[in-house]
């Protein structure tokens, strides 16, 4: 049984690690293993206690495995809702948890006429979830500067809530 429910106090931890592991475990070869290799569990724990509102939390047999965080989007052209971060453990992958937490998403950003996800360009597997789910490409890209001669180059992908 899957429980969807809004993050507390006491999953930070958890939310930081989940945060930590699904990036080694997804990102390896996507990015520069430079950049990668900054990327610390301290730092998911304490982003987690930084930015606590709208995250919501998947339990699955009583653990905590999958997190996701929504909100306004910060792209200004539209009338537009964001989730700005959907990881799922590798083992907790492809059993429908993180479709469940992303209807979660959309119920709660469903005032927006259009919800986005931006996604690493060359993140085939997500692209292709994303696709499924009924996001698409718009377009729209951006190069973030992360460390010197680095950047993280990303497409949206928007879904809209209402004709």
């Amino acid at each position: 049984m899957i429980i969807i429910r809004d993050m507390v106090e006491q999953d930070y931890e958890r939310k930081g690690y989940i945060h930590f592991r699904s990036w080694l475990e997804t990102y390896d070869r996507l990015m520069d293993s430079g950049y990668l290799e900054k990327h610390s569990l301290e730092r998911c724990i304490n982003i987690a206690k930084k930015y606590p509102e709208n995250t919501l939390v998947a339990e699955y047999k009583n653990e905590i495995v999958v997190f996701a965080a929504y909100n306004k989007s910060s792209d200004s052209d539209v009338n537009r809702g964001e989730v700005y971060a959907l990881y799922v453990l590798k083992d907790y992958q492809k059993l429908g948890i993180g479709k469940a937490l992303m209807d979660e998403c959309i119920k709660r950003l469903v005032t927006y006429e259009y919800i986005s996800v931006w996604v690493l360009h060359n993140n085939i597997p997500a692209i292709a979830w994303y696709e499924n789910y009924g996001f698409a490409k718009d377009g729209k890209t951006k190069s973030l500067p992360v460390m010197d001669n680095y950047n993280l180059d990303e497409i949206r992908m928007s879904i809209r809530t209402r004709s």
